[in-house]
């Protein structure tokens, strides 16, 4: 089952988000949430620190990237860096609870490192690690993390993976798409009115028929989509 929720604005939506990630802190396990880059997530961090700072219990919390571009935490463009500057240099949580990619080491060697630490620290679900909670985002061209159209294997074996993208080149190390799909929760975060069309084509069509990564990894459980009004418009 497929769930639509719409908020009123961005806001909303890490209001939303901020208030749930609260609720997991509180739990007697230790919770693996992998987290999301682009600009939704920024929105969601920086809301984190000026709000929730004090209110969650950051330790019970181990944080993951869904993928990584292959640079060096202060590049611009890592999801880390974003992550580390938004929220993580604000709060008290203890190192070993976050799990980044390192986006400088080779790419082929980063992904089995990754795929080890993952298989050591994640409990399994039908001897694949299963995450608790992995919020994605979807690219105007349908993609999720760095899984693109046309250039996805959904039944590759493996955990972890080096995706090239598609126009730039640019090398990524990624969660694969077998190891997305066995979270417990996956919540895509897609703001915006320049992703209505993607999101109502999506919403309307059998995902067997669709080359997108976003419409095709759903969770174990629960597979929800969070959206803006300007995104929805279209629903």
């Amino acid at each position: 089952m497929i769930n639509y929720k719409v908020f009123d604005d961005g806001q909303a939506v890490v209001e939303a988000l901020s208030q749930e990630l609260l609720e997991y802190s509180q739990s007697t396990q230790p919770v693996h949430i992998s987290l999301s880059g682009g600009s939704t997530p920024k929105l969601w961090f920086k809301y984190l620190a000026d709000h929730y700072r004090d209110k969650i219990n950051w330790n019970n919390l181990h944080f993951w990237w869904g993928d990584e571009r292959c640079v060096a935490p202060n590049d611009p463009e890592s999801n880390y860096g974003q992550a580390k500057a938004l929220l993580l240099d604000h709060i008290e949580m203890n190192p070993e609870n976050i799990h980044r990619i390192i986006g400088e080491n080779d790419p082929e060697e980063e992904a089995q490192r990754l795929a080890e630490e993952i298989c050591q620290s994640v409990p399994k679900v039908h001897g694949i690690p299963a995450f608790d909670w992995i919020v994605l985002g979807m690219g105007d061209d349908g993609h999720t993390a760095s899984l693109f159209p046309h250039h996805t294997d959904f039944n590759d074996p493996d955990l972890t993976l080096v995706a090239e993208h598609p126009q730039s080149g640019q090398l990524r190390v990624s969660k694969s798409a077998r190891l997305l799909s066995n979270a417990e929760r996956i919540t895509y975060l897609v703001l915006g009115e320049g992703k209505a069309q993607r999101l109502q084509e999506i919403a309307t069509h059998d995902s067997v028929d669709l080359p997108y990564p976003a419409a095709k990894i759903k969770a174990r459980n629960i597979t929800e989509w969070y959206l803006d009004a300007n995104a929805a418009k279209d629903l």
